[in-house]
Parts: structure tokens; C-alpha cells; sequence
């Protein structure tokens, strides 16, 4: 087991069964929901209502020679620092997820040869998350040019393959929020992504123009519509269809299709996602 922290200024601190801060027990990796039930007179059991994941509290117990306390110990006063959001990596074998931090204490202890120093970080996200986004191209570029190369006349160097459907596959049980972007290689209208096997359509009904480029975030909390369009970046929120769909993936497969009311020649839609899991 390997732990890395990361802080707000991009410094790693790696931790683990190894000098000069040993890992001696860590605790908070799981899951950790709160159940909300109800129960009537003479009832045997109760009504499940409701569950919800609370925030995770990861505690480092970490072991360090009395010869390096001074040291280590102020090194993690200067690397965890209040009110600064960090990362925490997990890697064990073939599992290697991460999530988000805020320090909540660091406190020192012990007499003996062995000193003990417990850290303990708050993540507001429960979820765990795979270290890199999977990648889906509802469209792709055949290359054209074939060698040897002759300039008699005029030809294609690329031609756009429109697949329109992709396919998003997750492992996991939770529901994972999906980054789309939306590319004009000209005009297009009204933009649209299309769940099939839940049928619900995600659209923004907007004219777009060549080079513009729309990016939807669907994960909870970071619900957003943006436009990149002459190099200026704004908001478009408002311009998602009524009432708003922020497609998701689920376990399984996850088939989407994307489509235009007009210029469908002219768009390309790529689709960022991210494993999600609710502990290591």
C-alpha cells in the first residue's frame, strides 16, 4: 500500500510501510452511509426511507524515529496547510484511486523511540475516483494522405467519420457524472446527446459557429454549460433544453447518440468519464 498526498502547490508526500513517516494504520477508505427509516406503533421493523454518504474522514497513523521527529513533524505542518484543498492517492496492487481533501488536525505524540504523529483529512466528496478520464469519440478523422505524395490536383487530406453512437462502460455502482464537449467545424443548431436505454435527450439550443466549442459537466455539484467561442469563455446554463437532462452513466454499458437539428456534418462530440467508486 502506497498513500500520496498532494497539496495546493503541487508537492507529493508519499507514505507507506517505509522511512522516515511508517504507516501504522489508516483508517476512513470505506464506506460510510447514514439510513434514514421510520417505524409505526406495533410495527416489526421499520420503513426504509432514504441513504445518503457522509463525508469521508481519512486518518493517517503514522510512526516516525524520535532521531527525525523534529523534522518530519515540521515537514507536515509545512505541507498540510489549513483552508487548502489537496489530493489523496491510494495504490494497492492494481487498485489506484483518489479523491479530494481538506486537513482537519495534525497532532503529535508519544515518548519512546517511536514517536507517533495521527493526520487527520476531511474529503466533502465521499466518492473515490480511477486516477485518469476514459476517453469516448462519437466522431472520428480518417487520414487521406498516402505516400508517394503528388500536387497535380487538388485532394482531401482528412475525412470526418461520423459514428453518432458511443459507447460509456463503467465497473462500478455509482453513478458517474459525464464531461461532454460538443466541437463545430462549422454552423450546427441545437446541439443534442441521447441516453438510448433510458430515453433522455440533453440539449442546448444554441446556433454554434466554426471553432466554437460547448462543454457539459453532468457530476453532481458541477452541473454546467460553457461556451468557448472566439477565445472568450461564458456560461450558457440557461440555454440548456427545459426541462434539463444531465445525462449520467451507469453500471453497464451506457450507449449515447448525438445529434443536430442542423449542420450534423459539422459536429464532433467527445465524452469524458471517470471510474467512481465508494471505497478502495
Amino acid at each position: 500500500m502506497v498513500i500520496t498526498c498532494i497539496n495546493q502547490n503541487g508537492d507529493k508526500l508519499r507514505l507507506g510501510w517505509f522511512a522516515p513517516l511508517f504507516v501504522k494504520s489508516v483508517s476512513g477508505l470505506g464506506a460510510d452511509f447514514t439510513v434514514t427509516t421510520t417505524k409505526n406503533s406495533g410495527q416489526d421493523g421499520v420503513n426504509f426511507i432514504d441513504a445518503t454518504a457522509n463525508q469521508r474522514n481519512i486518518v493517517l497513523v503514522l510512526d516516525v524515529l524520535k532521531a527525525d521527529y523534529i523534522e518530519q513533524r515540521n515537514r507536515l505542518y509545512q505541507f498540510f496547510q489549513p483552508r487548502a484543498e489537496g489530493e489523496i492517492c491510494y495504490e494497492e496492487e492494481d487498485v489506484r484511486r483518489k479523491t479530494n481533501y481538506y486537513v482537519e488536525s495534525i497532532e503529535p505524540s508519544g515518548d519512546g523511540i517511536l514517536k507517533t504523529i495521527t493526520i487527520s483529512l476531511l474529503c466533502p466528496n465521499p466518492k473515490w475516483y480511477a486516477l485518469e478520464a476514459s476517453v469516448t469519440e462519437l466522431a472520428s478523422w480518417e487520414g487521406l494522405i498516402e505516400w508517394p505524395l503528388s500536387f497535380s490536383e487538388k485532394f482531401e487530406m482528412t475525412r470526418k467519420v461520423n459514428t453518432l453512437i458511443g459507447n460509456v462502460y463503467t465497473e462500478s455502482t455509482v453513478p458517474i457524472g459525464l464531461s461532454v464537449m460538443f466541437r463545430a467545424s462549422g454552423t450546427v443548431v441545437n446541439p443534442s446527446l441521447y441516453d438510448v436505454k433510458r430515453r433522455k435527450l440533453m440539449q442546448i439550443n444554441i446556433k454554434m459557429f466554426s471553432g466554437d466549442i460547448i462543454t457539459v459537466t453532468t457530476a453532481d455539484g458541477d452541473k454546467r454549460v460553457k461556451l468557448l467561442s472566439g477565445g472568450v469563455t461564458k456560461n450558457i446554463n440557461n440555454l440548456m433544453a427545459y426541462p434539463p437532462q444531465w445525462l449520467k452513466a451507469y453500471q453497464g454499458d451506457n450507449l449515447y447518440r448525438y445529434n443536430a437539428e442542423d449542420g450534423i456534418d459539422n459536429l464532433s462530440v467527445t465524452i469524458l468519464s471517470t471510474q467512481t467508486y465508494w471505497g478502495v
